[in-house]
């Protein structure tokens, strides 16, 4: 009946969290939900969330911020969310977002393992009403972080079950398919998974992994220590340029990007087709069919900020696909975005942006550094699936990186 469900978000103030509650909130399927109950770990604050004001056309929303999901079971995660949360009996739709970056990677699997669990064991306990299960996994469960990638691309989503055992057991993602076909059994809720690539989008208070952030306020630094860009004390009316951060492997090697509310809107989609999208299928998702490169994106990005973005300054590493997750080249001519930003970050309290070094990428910097370097080959996804359920949505890969800008500066996240 429309109206009538009650959509619970875990990890709502991450990439794709934030953009599932705000997709809801601005009437994208508005009619099918009555409630929203947006769940965080960090402090959040609905004036300082970015969400629209409430008004008496969009689902209720309810904010829960401080739910650790990575200490105590489902019975104790039950017992939470029936004091926090108005309603919860009526939950129908379970988006889960949550992850926790831990450094060995078995102990990684397994902590996010228990964190799902006690959220799908809690819900048994306290939600006779649902319906739809749904999360992102990511091309990592396609071997990405292997050097030089395990599968030829394009990636389709039945290579998963050949994922060698020893990668496999160091990626959550199996994890909770397992966890999800068991918990699913004979009940009257379905899941799905979607697979995204690099994923482009706002977060309102910063985010451990976001390359647009990362990419973002490097470049607004650049270009204020140029003179470039609104915040510049000092005009500089010559071009300036600023070189892709990476190696021309990097910069010409193919992927498929999507924005957060590509995504958001494909997870609602899905949620409310259960017919099309159940039975724990999973689905790649990206803003278009046609896979794009960084090199062709970085000028479109520098120029927002009034610079003339270029190739890489050296290629010593464009041969070399031994390069992993995190690892740099042993010698590069320029700082990387993560130590520019860490050398110029007092510029940014100087022109009252003092919350773009609290909500700036955390520890996630330097894997993202790397980006350019060790992603030197082509990854792009195939959408077949996806396209003949008939709920693809097409859309220019830019437009998520800038429409991302346009809410950083907003957020007083970069100059």
């Amino acid at each position: 009946m429309a109206g009538s469900h009650h959509a619970i978000i875990y990890g709502a103030s991450g990439l794709i969290g934030w953009s599932l509650v705000n997709q809801l909130l601005r009437s994208y399927d508005v009619a099918s939900f009555s409630r929203i109950t947006a769940v965080t770990n960090r402090p959040l604050n609905l004036s300082e969330s970015h969400w629209p004001e409430p008004d008496r056309k969009q689902p209720v929303l309810q904010l829960v911020s401080g739910v650790d999901l990575r200490h105590g079971d489902g019975a104790t995660l039950a017992g939470c969310l029936k004091e926090a949360i108005n309603d919860i009996d009526t939950v129908t739709h379970i988006f889960y977002l949550v992850f926790t970056a831990i450094d060995d990677d078995l102990e990684e699997v397994a902590v996010n393992r228990s964190m799902f669990q006690s959220v799908i064991d809690a819900h048994g306990l306290v939600s006779p009403n649902l319906q739809f299960v749904t999360f992102p996994g990511g091309t990592r469960g396609y071997g990405i972080y292997a050097p030089g990638g395990t599968f030829t691309p394009p990636l389709r989503e039945e290579m998963v079950k050949t994922l060698p055992v020893d990668y496999a057991k160091t990626v959550v993602y199996p994890a909770y398919r397992e966890l999800l076909t068991t918990a699913s059994e004979g009940k009257k809720w379905t899941w799905c998974e979607f697979c995204p690539d690099a994923i482009v989008g706002f977060t309102p208070n910063g985010s451990q992994y976001s390359l647009a952030l990362h990419w973002a306020q490097y470049l607004s630094l650049y270009a204020y220590n140029h003179g470039v860009g609104p915040f510049a004390q000092t005009k500089n009316s010559n071009p300036v340029e600023v070189p892709f951060p990476g190696n021309a492997a990097g910069a010409n090697s193919l992927f498929s990007p999507v924005s957060s509310s590509t995504i958001a809107r494909c997870m609602i989609n899905a949620s409310l087709h259960p017919e099309t999208f159940g039975n724990g299928q999973l689905f790649n998702i990206a803003d278009s069919e046609t896979p794009c490169r960084y090199g062709d994106l970085w000028p479109k990005l520098a120029s927002w900020f009034g610079l003339v973005g270029v190739g890489p300054i050296e290629d010593s590493q464009a041969k070399d696909h031994n390069l992993g997750v995190g690892e740099l080249p042993k010698a590069t001519q320029s700082l990387t975005p993560g130590e520019y930003i860490i050398r110029h970050r007092g510029v940014f309290d100087r022109c009252g942006r003092a919350s773009a070094i609290s909500g700036g990428v955390g520890a996630g910097h330097r894997q993202l550094d790397s980006v350019g370097y060790w992603l030197t080959f082509d990854r792009e996804l195939s959408l077949k699936r996806l396209i003949e359920t008939g709920f693809m949505e097409t859309r220019d890969p830019v437009h998520g990186w800038l429409e991302s800008f346009e809410m950083f500066r907003k957020a007083g996240l970069i100059l």
